[in-house]
């Protein structure tokens, strides 16, 4: 990071109940040294950090507090009446604003309680602009990229991310089981908990048209280049809107909402009602069998990104509830005052 003030904080990894939660040490102290006019409060996870910038306003109290995070995850309902929603509900409900990855999110958070002109949508995407670059720089066809990675020249399947238990990589394992090993590849580009227990899946499953590439840098682009379609199975989103970038249809089942913006089924992907393996593979034999329909999908998706979703675009709806939050904030003091 340079170009502007950044000052990193020493953070402490506390686990409550299998949850992981964060503590950034001196943060109220950075806080007062910063006088910042409005703080973005960034996920469940940093809750003790936020609890801390509760703290800080009661002493700076036109200080505008925006909730910045996912604001729920698909397949997950809102029960109102839970424990687990009220509480949530009652720490957030001080927030001046909300931003949220997706549309998804903000319906999410309007169910839970929260009013709709307070949660601001600022679709989660990667950056589009050097993506873009780097796609537009790639003169090699499919073919000849995948002659240079030693890859097979037939329907080739990407999965990108870590390894985790929940991105559900082993389910896209049995879903390759599924299908005729000389007409498919699976490259899974990433690294992380779970890699080896993968590895050890797919030898189980005798799967010889697999590869592990492991964590890929410099290198993504080609990798994205090199195949006919990307395939989410589980939680992630970031990757979503780099495979359109590059003009791959996704499949996707429950990611990270990001998808309710990205993925138009039959538009510009495939979204999947089970995301069981049989429905994979069900999604990826109907794209290897038409694909004039794949390729239409792959430029539909990257004409999306290119009109709709653009990093800049992300950067306009945080600006968006920074400058709502900070207004709602200021007014409301002021009305305190008259009254």
């Amino acid at each position: 990071l340079s170009g502007f003030d950044v000052v990193v904080l020493k953070t402490t990894f506390v686990t409550i109940r299998g949850r992981v939660f964060c503590y950034q040490r001196g943060l109220l102290r950075a806080l007062e040294e910063f006088r910042p006019d409005a703080i973005l409060c960034e996920g469940e996870s940093n809750v003790l950090g936020y609890l801390q910038a509760y703290r800080y306003r009661r002493s700076h109290p036109d200080v505008a507090l925006i909730h910045w995070s996912l604001g729920g995850l698909p397949g997950v309902e809102v029960d109102r009446r839970s424990l687990r929603s009220r509480v949530k509900f009652a720490l957030q409900r001080d927030f001046d604003g909300f931003v949220v990855y997706s549309s998804f999110g903000k319906r999410y958070l309007m169910d839970l309680g929260h009013p709709s002109e307070k949660v601001y949508v600022a679709t989660n995407v990667c950056d589009t602009e050097r993506h873009s670059r780097a796609a537009s720089e790639l003169s090699e066809s499919r073919s000849e990229v995948r002659a240079s990675l030693s890859l097979p020249d037939r329907f080739t399947v990407l999965y990108v991310g870590d390894m985790g238990p929940g991105k559900r990589v082993e389910v896209l394992l049995r879903a390759a089981a599924m299908l005729e090993e000389v007409e498919y590849s699976f490259v899974l580009v990433g690294g992380g908990e779970g890699f080896e227990e993968l590895r050890q899946l797919a030898a189980a499953l005798r799967l010889v048209n697999v590869v592990f590439a492991g964590a890929v840098n410099d290198e993504i682009p080609r990798y994205y280049r090199a195949s006919d379609v990307m395939v989410v199975p589980g939680r992630g989103g970031m990757v979503i809107s780099e495979g359109m970038v590059y003009e791959l249809p996704v499949i996707v089942h429950h990611a990270d909402g990001t998808e309710y913006d990205l993925v138009q089924d039959g538009i510009t992907g495939l979204r999947l009602k089970e995301g069981t393996p049989e429905d994979i593979a069900t999604a990826l034999r109907s794209l290897r069998s038409d694909p004039a329909i794949a390729r239409r999908m792959g430029a539909n998706g990257r004409r999306l990104i290119e009109t709709q979703f653009r990093t800049q675009t992300m950067v306009s709806g945080i600006m968006q509830a920074v400058q709502s939050a900070r207004q709602r904030r200021l007014h409301g003091r002021v009305v305190c005052k008259d009254s």
